[in-house]
């Protein structure tokens, strides 16, 4: 799934736009598609729900299989500016453009293409209603739900920022013009795209996302943007002395985020531990412990998805015998709850780092990225993947362990395997307390999966008495 722009329209021949917005472009996280008959205080929800989120395009005069144009409805040039005025809280700064197209019907005619731009506020309609862009969907916002928007906007938005002083002398025109290729940019200055997608702004100033992603060296503004990768020789960490690091596997990366992306993934892949195991030829072959799909969405997610305007830390990725651990600065957004990966709200911290991370076709997105590691991970029987998260930092954790087997399961109350991962996370013990706070539940809740996980065998309970507030639990090896 690709973004689209006003570039990716323009550059297709006229005769076959409409074939591109019909069939080629798919509704998604960065475009809609609109009828001519559209009431004016319709389009503001759409428009809404994109500058809430990264930014989109909406094509309007193309909808229901059919290209309509606006002959039909020539007012409607005068009408929007007036009605993203009138029915949008604050206004929003929408880029209008008329594409010359090729109706369905066979007749020369025009659409607008609407370009918005990711906001740094939280916008409404005039009845105060909030959207939000979720997959293919504009949709509408509950009062908690639009707090947390509120709250995440403050640091969501930090990639938008621009750097005082800079300019575009420092960027890497290698990689901006693979970028520019990549979007189908037809513009003979490669800068120009940086622009269209709102990563530079007056007098070529650079926002954070910017000089993140094309500078030749961020780290001379952000120190903190690099990567760790450590291959551990044994599945116990250590400490001290005893820290198990493979002094040969030990790897820091500098570089802008697809240099990083490239060297991680380069590196990930030669000293990663490998599993031998029978391939459809029937001849043994060796693949890595945790499936490359797997662990590159992880990885990609944690580069897009970090807080960069926390100082002081940078992402880990941490290979060991049975699992990989990624942590990365900052927390989950607020819609993100990690209770049930399947369901996890689609929501990016850095929308402009998103996008063109996407363009560059590195992974998936911050929903999409996570629900395809579950997915892999059951397709092979192995636990789903394992976030938790600190104050100041998220940690994966992809582990090479076998899911309970159907029969097990079935005789389980659900959520049982939640409680079995959590403690294994915890091999020194975990209180029932702070199961309870981990997985969101009561008391009962969590006592009746512990009792139930220590009658089949699958855990200990470790303590002096029987009502020992500090007894802890532990996996039954």
């Amino acid at each position: 799934m690709k973004p689209i722009s006003l570039d990716n329209i323009i550059s297709q021949p006229m005769t076959k736009r409409a074939n591109y917005l019909l069939d080629v472009c798919q509704e998604n996280q960065w475009f809609d598609r609109k009828s001519i008959g559209i009431d004016m205080n319709s389009i503001a929800r759409p428009i809404i729900a994109f500058a809430n989120a990264e930014g989109g395009v909406i094509a309007l005069g193309v909808s229901n299989g059919k290209v309509e144009g606006i002959r039909q409805r020539p007012e409607i040039e005068n009408d929007l500016p007036q009605a993203i005025h009138d029915f949008i809280r604050p206004p929003i700064n929408v880029s209008i453009d008329t594409v010359d197209i090729v109706t369905s019907d066979g007749k020369p005619d025009k659409i607008i293409v609407l370009t918005i731009a990711p906001s740094d506020t939280v916008h409404e309609d005039n009845k105060g209603r909030c959207f939000l862009r979720i997959g293919d969907e504009s949709r509408e916002l509950s009062h908690s739900e639009r707090l947390e928007l509120e709250y995440n906007k403050g640091v969501r938005q930090y990639d938008g920022e621009l750097i005082k002083g800079s300019n575009a002398k420092d960027l890497d025109r290698n990689l901006v013009k693979e970028y520019a290729k990549n979007v189908g940019s037809k513009s003979k200055n490669p800068i120009n795209v940086l622009k269209a997608r709102f990563l530079l702004g007056a007098r070529n100033q650079q926002t954070n996302a910017c000089h993140l992603l094309f500078s030749r060296h961020p780290q001379d503004i952000f120190p903190q943007s690099s990567v760790r990768i450590t291959r551990f020789l044994s599945d116990e960490r250590g400490t001290g002395a005893h820290l198990n690091i493979d002094a040969d596997n030990d790897y820091r990366f500098d570089g802008n985020i697809p240099t990083l992306l490239r060297k991680s993934i380069k590196t990930i892949e030669k000293i990663i531990y490998k599993k031998k195991s029978l391939g459809p030829n029937g001849e043994f072959i060796f693949q890595d412990i945790i499936p490359r799909d797997v662990w590159l969405e992880g990885v990609v997610n944690a580069f897009i998805h970090r807080s960069y305007s926390l100082s002081g830390d940078y992402i880990h990725i941490e290979l060991y015998p049975a699992r990989v651990e990624i942590i990365s600065p900052g927390v989950f957004p607020g819609f993100a709850k990690t209770t049930d990966l399947l369901k996890i709200s689609r929501f990016a911290r850095n929308p402009r780092i998103a996008r063109v991370c996407t363009e560059l076709h590195f992974g998936q997105e911050l929903g999409e990225g996570i629900k395809r590691m579950v997915t892999e991970m059951r397709k092979i029987g192995y636990i789903d993947p394992i976030y938790t998260q600190s104050s100041g930092n998220v940690q994966l954790r992809l582990e090479a362990v076998l899911r309970l087997n159907e029969i097990l399961s079935s005789e389980l109350p659900d959520r049982s395997e939640d409680v079995l991962n959590i403690i294994r996370l915890n091999p020194n013990g975990i209180g029932t307390g702070d199961i309870m706070t981990a997985l969101n539940m009561t008391r009962p809740t969590a006592s009746l999966r512990l009792q139930r996980l220590e009658e089949k065998g699958l855990i200990i309970r470790h303590g002096k008495s029987a009502t020992d507030p500090r007894a802890v639990w532990l996996i039954n090896d």
